[in-house]
């Protein structure tokens, strides 16, 4: 019998794409029959690439720009989603994506995308492979960016997303509630003791441990602001800060190290992310899905602090986490010092919180199990 190729596709360099692709990587690679390939079309094309780095530089810069966009999007403004639709087919075209990825990767079976930039060209990917084209949904909200009519099949976090994809004319049929794709050692994670994980990690086991977390790139996140509010609390808190890519960042809060009562602990880009996000009490981060889902799926409330770029999708992602009650939203790190400090005195407050991330986010575990099995189903039985 003939091996099976899926194509995971993204198109980012944020980690909020990257992880999940690799949770189903690892899920897949190995397989019997089955061969997976992860595929960022950024590394395809160089034009892509650089309008890329254009974009994130612009979300800083010129973020109410970027969450009107967003507000449009989500009211499903018809004008703004053709404008972006046509302009994203151009570059496809004009990077002749289809013929380097048949050159350089060969033919798959069904390809599965990570990201609304891909599915706004599925038309050409269909075009170009005749093959099944599926999407894992890893928002917390949705827009229209993320609907196609090309698309065989949606995974989505939860039922709540479900429903909202319905309402876009979506079939039921074509829906799968999963859960978000977590890597292996989340499910790992929660079979060790927090005080055995801190104690590998080389923490203190008995104090309240924060751990700070901006993303992959770490350039939407007030790193320094955030520590400077905690040190102000005087709280006996060790600190976990991951700073991921940003290393001017990370050196820019050395000299905080000297404040600190208690200790603080300083990380670039973490590969073992569940075992920090274990061994914290709370995890204090901008609202990214992923993140968010990492947290919740281990039973840890967060604090979520806006975004320092435009990202009006994690503004929605802050207040799903606020009204389901698995954690708090503030406007910025200022707020920090007061809200830490009714979190740790309040302890039926922390409880319910935990209870409520582990309600929401437990099933994300099995994430990967979950769409494996629908893609086998489909690739075996040539559904679509």
């Amino acid at each position: 019998m003939s091996s099976k190729t899926i194509w995971i596709v993204y198109s980012s360099r944020k980690g909020g794409h990257l992880f999940p692709s690799l949770a189903l990587y690892e899920r897949i690679a190995g397989r019997r029959g089955y061969g997976v390939q992860i595929i960022n079309t950024l590394d395809i094309s160089r034009f892509l690439s650089i309008l890329d780095g254009i974009s994130r530089i612009a979300d800083l810069k010129l973020k109410k720009i970027y969450r009107w966009s967003y507000r449009n999007l989500e009211a499903g403004n018809q004008t703004t989603q053709g404008l972006y639709r046509l302009f994203e087919a151009i570059l496809y075209r004009y990077g002749k994506v289809g013929e380097k990825l048949a050159w350089r990767f060969g033919r798959p079976d069904i390809i599965l995308s990570i990201q609304p930039e891909i599915n706004v060209v599925a038309e050409l990917f269909k075009n170009w492979f005749r093959v099944p084209f599926h999407t894992v949904i890893i928002d917390l909200s949705i827009h229209g960016l993320w609907i196609n009519r090309r698309i065989d099949h949606y995974y989505v976090p939860n039922e709540s997303l479900k429903t909202d994809l319905r309402k876009y004319g979506v079939s039921e049929a074509r829906i799968t509630a999963t859960g978000v794709p977590l890597r292996a050692g989340f499910s790992q994670a929660v079979k060790k003791r927090v005080r055995t994980t801190r104690r590998a990690l080389g923490l203190s086991v008995d104090l309240c441990t924060v751990l700070l977390v901006g993303g992959l790139l770490g350039k939407m996140f007030d790193f320094k602001g955030v520590i400077e509010s905690i040190l102000d609390t005087h709280l006996p808190i060790q600190i976990l800060a991951v700073f991921g890519k940003n290393d001017p960042a990370m050196a820019g809060v050395s000299e905080l190290k000297n404040r600190c009562k208690y200790p603080m602990y300083i990380y670039g880009a973490v590969v073992e992310m569940h075992e920090l996000i274990w061994a914290s009490d709370v995890v204090i981060s901008k609202p990214g899905a992923i993140t968010m889902t990492e947290v919740m799926s281990l039973g840890k409330p967060m604090i979520v602090i806006n975004p320092l770029g435009g990202s009006a999708q994690e503004l929605r992602a802050a207040r799903f986490l606020q009204e389901s009650g698995a954690g708090l939203w503030i406007r910025n790190a200022r707020e920090l010092g007061a809200t830490i400090k009714g979190l740790f005195k309040n302890k039926s407050k922390y409880e319910y919180m935990c209870r409520n991330a582990k309600a929401l986010g437990q099933h994300n575990l099995r994430a990967d199990r979950a769409i494996f099995k629908n893609i086998k189903r489909v690739l075996d039985g040539c559904e679509n």
